[in-house]
């Protein structure tokens, strides 16, 4: 879609707009995106959910909470001037009288650009979508925000795209996976393209293996029922770790516009070698949390719920990339709860020889290149969130860094042979100590080809 929202008077709609993502992501960030002038005075902010709020107890709650949240970055004059963009309508999802009442605060139809954000569970992704339809909601200048992940496997996430494209096209619809929002992940394709010796370099032919690691110290928490059915290789590994491997491995697309980027992600997803029931003991271990120093195991903490108790909340994958860029390249792929520290990491691991040992990519924006020198990445000033990145995006009408449809489903498609693969060749929960870096079948998945886990 080429129009731009930029040219017409903008209203952005938050379903869910008194819930959690939105007070605690959204609002933030499109205070800050306020503040930088890429909102102007003319938009207007309506939050909609059922809570029989007015405007001004929803003006004053956002302010409540954007003083919570920014802390030293809050300026009370600032944040007053845009509380006056929002609005507020308590919204039935099932009744025709409030689409009556949304229509009429959008009318005329096209008059003015719209931005739809859906801060809502997945379930009411078709009510809702279904009623922007029927009401006419859904013109050329309007643009519909869903959060990832979408679906929970191939046929799951093939239903939900075909309710979205129901209703909008493809080019109006953005896939938010907030890692891509992060500065730190966006300075990867800064770094491998804007220096030329870099790509010389970047291949089978000089790196030995690639080390991509999201680690937490916190434990499933409120999660717990959703974690154990999807379990963590569906939730981390098929969402964010994902869209890091495409980064780091994709080909230079032909240009950095939207669909020639997207197009060098899906062939890296699409070139992923199947883990099968023959080869998954090789290649995933998975685990669960046992007790630590004063900290209760997975297994105590779900104890009294209707849950399980089956889902994985560790998980390391050895993957390849079947291309001539990455033959027999392993990458490592690790994420797990109740680890002994939280970061999230990058390690390109060059052969013995070459001029530059390590690449680091670390969560705190700098780029380590270890024997030699290369222009790295620094930031000192304030990093903006995630959200107020992807925000901005939407409002620009770029999709460089949301996820088009193909490659959610190829993703899902590569992960749905891995839940098969242990379910017909079962394979161990191994248990780990609760603070500790995993279980040690976890070293031993590198060990095989005498790897191992850059630690600091």
């Amino acid at each position: 879609m080429d129009s731009d929202i930029k040219m017409k008077a903008l209203d952005i709609v938050i379903f869910g707009g008194s819930g959690d993502l939105s007070l605690r992501k959204l609002m933030p960030a499109l205070y800050f995106l306020y503040g930088r002038g890429e909102i102007d005075e003319g938009c207007r902010i309506l939050g909609l959910s059922r809570g029989k709020l007015d405007r001004d107890a929803f003006r004053a709650q956002v302010l409540e909470k954007l003083k919570l949240y920014l802390g030293a970055d809050y300026n009370a004059a600032q944040a007053e001037a845009f509380a006056g963009l929002l609005d507020y309508r308590d919204l039935d999802i099932s009744d025709n009288r409030s689409w009556d009442k949304l229509k009429a605060y959008l009318d005329p139809a096209g008059a003015r650009a719209v931005i739809y954000y859906m801060a809502v569970p997945p379930t009411l992704f078709a009510p809702v979508c279904e009623q922007l339809g029927h009401n006419g909601l859904n013109w050329d200048s309007s643009r519909l925000v869903v959060e990832k992940p979408l679906g929970e496997d191939t046929d799951s996430a093939a239903r939900v795209g075909e309710i979205l494209s129901s209703v909008f096209q493809e080019g109006q619809i953005y896939r938010i996976d907030h890692y891509l929002g992060k500065e730190a992940v966006q300075n990867i394709l800064a770094f491998r393209f804007e220096d030329g010796r870099v790509e010389t370099i970047w291949n089978r032919d000089h790196i030995e293996n690639i080390q991509i690691t999201v680690a937490e110290t916190v434990g499933v928490e409120g999660r717990a029922a959703f974690l154990d059915r999807a379990g963590i290789l569906r939730d981390m590994i098929q969402n964010h770790l994902m869209q890091i491997l495409c980064f780091i491995a994709m080909d230079r697309p032909k240009s950095l516009t939207a669909d020639d980027v997207r197009d060098q992600k899906v062939r890296i997803v699409q070139s992923l070698r199947p883990i099968t029931a023959q080869n998954i003991q090789d290649h995933v271990v998975r685990a669960q949390y046992g007790s630590g120093v004063a900290v209760s195991g997975y297994q105590q903490e779900i104890e009294g719920m209707d849950i399980a108790g089956n889902g994985e909340v560790f998980i390391a994958v050895r993957v390849y990339v079947d291309n001539d860029r990455w033959r027999d390249v392993p990458f490592y792929l690790r994420t797990g709860k109740k680890l002994s520290k939280r970061f999230a990491r990058v390690v390109v691991q060059f052969k013995a020889g070459e001029a530059i040992s390590r690449v680091i990519f670390n969560t705190d924006m700098t780029i380590q290149i270890e024997e030699e020198t290369i222009s790295g990445v620094v930031q000192n000033k304030r990093i903006p969130d995630a959200y107020e990145k992807l925000l901005g995006d939407v409002i620009a009408g770029d999709q460089s860094y949301f996820v088009r449809h193909d490659e959610i489903i190829a993703s899902w498609k590569w992960i749905d042979g891995i839940r098969k693969a242990w379910d017909a060749a079962p394979l161990e929960m191994y248990e780990y100590a609760a603070g500790s870096m995993g279980p040690n079948a976890s070293d031993d998945l590198l060990a095989i080809a005498g790897h191992k886990w850059f630690e600091e």
